[in-house]
């Protein structure tokens, strides 16, 4: 019986250090790839305004 209230309070406090681990790890992570987000939406977005601009041109173009 012994052993098995040894183990659940081991257990117990083990759990504990590794959320608080994953939760660090997990907001440095977040942020990490929260930066790479804003630039692949920065870069789709310009690639966007590219084709968009392309778009209008040949339309232009087309129609003179």
């Amino acid at each position: 019986m012994q052993d098995e209230e040894r183990y659940m309070t081991l257990n117990v406090q083990l759990k504990k250090r590794s959320s608080i681990q994953t939760s660090q790890l997990t907001f440095k992570d977040s942020s990490a790839v929260l930066h790479w987000y804003k630039i692949l939406l920065g870069i789709s977005g310009a690639v966007n305004g590219i084709l968009a601009l392309t778009l209008i041109s040949l339309i232009l173009l087309d129609s003179s």
